[in-house]
């Protein structure tokens, strides 16, 4: 794909999601003229719990920078927003990342937030093994998201072809749990977010990442830096003290996140996170921060492994250079400074 079509495909699909949900800063005070402006795109998730706490606590503003958030339905289409020049940064997994590289997309990823990846697949009570999901309609996000190229792995894995073998189904994650309960589909991908509300349904877990079994046999890694913030790589070479302002920033936030209890993010996590009550909000961060990054950094195995995965779920075609798509140089500075 040219880069002129795949612009094209980016605009098009940006004027379909609306680029009218990006959201300003929850900090209310105004920022210093000299504070440099940033916008982060994002598909809003607990995993980024450390992330909106450099903001909450203040990180941000003192490394010089001012934070807008700009949210979108998904990842892919959060990305997309990076690569159109609406931000400067993006929250997301790596399979966008990866296959728009191999398009000739540059991006550079400069941090990992999660240490491994807190993915399951679920199913109706009627549906007791994944090669009973044959036929079925399934939940899994878009096509090319980390959720669709993670339900793909379990179905090839077990025998089933993704393309032919069954029917996925697009909607909002927060609606597919409903869906599954109502019938409307047989199977859905949950993570983070909507783990908690297992415990009030009648449903069949296939596969659960939090296994180390189930994380040995579909991620082939202990160790798996799938949910990544990455910058275009034209940006971090022409903006390297921001680069490090914001690293220095997360860096923060990652500390504080593990030092201090779930309830206290939860309070200051709150505004994020509007409609979801403390106790919920508390309990699945407890969740996030077993599997949370101590450092944001990004090893050349773990990477390796997560082309792996990608490659073998039919995302990209061959592996990328590390030295080309990483730079850790901005992780690397902040732990030299502490």
């Amino acid at each position: 794909m040219s880069k002129k079509v795949f612009a094209f495909m980016l605009c098009c699909l940006l004027a379909l999601a609306g680029t009218g949900c990006a959201t300003g800063s929850f900090n209310s005070s105004e920022s210093e003229s000299t504070a440099t402006e940033i916008v982060i795109s994002e598909f809003r998730n607990v995993n980024w719990a450390p992330v909106y706490l450099a903001e909450a606590n203040g990180y941000f503003e003192e490394e010089g920078l001012t934070v807008t958030w700009a949210r979108y339905n998904d990842g892919p289409i959060a990305f997309q927003g990076l690569h159109v020049n609406d931000s400067q940064f993006c929250l997301l997994s790596q399979e966008p990342v990866l296959k728009a590289q191999l398009e000739g997309i540059e991006s550079t990823l400069i941090y990992t937030i999660m240490d491994t990846r807190l993915y399951s697949l679920i199913s109706r009570p009627e549906i007791k093994t994944v090669q009973d999901l044959k036929g079925s309609v399934i939940f899994a996000g878009m096509p090319g998201s980390a959720p669709y190229s993670f339900v793909s792995s379990i179905l090839t894995e077990n025998g089933i072809d993704p393309e032919k073998d069954v029917t996925f189904i697009n909607m909002d994650y927060g609606a597919s749990l409903a869906a599954l309960e109502a019938g409307q589909i047989q199977a859905s991908f949950i993570g983070t977010d909507n783990r908690l509300e297992l415990r009030n349904m009648n449903a069949n877990i296939l596969a659960d990442t939090a296994n180390p079994a189930d994380a040995e046999k579909y991620l082939k890694s202990a160790v798996f830096p799938g949910e990544i913030i990455c910058t275009t790589k034209k940006y971090c070479e022409e903006n390297p003290d921001t680069v490090q302002a914001f690293v220095n920033a997360v860096s923060k936030g990652v500390a504080w996140f593990r030092e201090h209890a779930s309830a206290e993010s939860a309070e200051l996590l709150a505004p994020y996170f509007k409609g979801m009550d403390l106790n919920t909000l508390t309990e699945k961060l407890d969740i996030v921060k077993e599997s949370s990054t101590k450092t944001g950094y990004i090893g050349e195995s773990p990477e390796i492994a997560v082309q792996d995965f990608c490659i073998a779920n039919g995302v990209i075609a061959e592996h990328i250079p590390y030295d080309e798509l990483v730079n850790m140089t901005f992780v690397e500075n902040y732990q030299q400074r502490k």
